[in-house]
């Protein structure tokens, strides 16, 4: 995109900001950032927020390794994992249907719907810390933990597509800024 999607305009403030404050609202106790590239610029971009930083050395070695950052750093009284890019904004009323439905249903794994097709954020129960922190980047990332448990996964239906942004574009993140941004 040719800058830090974490520190483009969304909502009044910047993605990164959007998204501590939406999960914080949407239920989440407890919200760990993971950081890696521009890791000290993004830190102070977060002063004064409730969260914890974690800091993977290991970025660029993909996805996978920033998620077991995020896990390993997690409480360990957490019972679960909210899962969501920063590049991936979600109102917090999408964060909370998520989270009440996964408590009620004590479920493994949830995933939110729309047509069919799922999106983000994922849930994990703390019950698959160890599967999710023995993930190497060449197992196919989270998607090995998801489909071990895809007969079981709790299924919550969205009525917009929301739940499926994820901006990788510059193009993209104009689209969803004119239709999502609030």
């Amino acid at each position: 995109m040719g800058r830090s999607k974490s520190l483009l305009p969304w909502n009044g403030t910047t993605l990164i900001k959007h998204q501590v404050c939406s999960l914080r609202r949407g239920g989440c106790c407890e919200v760990v950032v993971v950081l890696g590239h521009q890791s000290d610029e993004l830190s102070s971009e977060l002063d004064g927020l409730d969260v914890i930083l974690a800091e993977n050395t290991d970025y660029k070695t993909g996805r996978i390794s920033s998620i077991k950052c995020g896990v390993q750093t997690a409480s360990s009284e957490t019972d679960c994992y909210v899962l969501l890019g920063v590049d991936q904004p979600r109102h917090f009323s999408i964060v909370a249907t998520l989270i009440k439905s996964h408590v009620r249903t004590k479920s493994l794994v949830t995933s939110p719907r729309f047509e069919e097709k799922g999106g983000h954020p994922v849930i994990f129960s703390s019950k698959l810390r160890e599967e999710i922190l023995a993930l190497e980047e060449g197992d196919g990332g989270l998607r090995k933990v998801f489909n071990e448990y895809r007969d079981v996964v709790n299924e919550v239906k969205f009525s917009d597509q929301e739940i499926h942004l994820d901006l990788n574009t510059l193009e993209e993140y104009e689209t969803a800024l004119s239709k999502y941004s609030r």
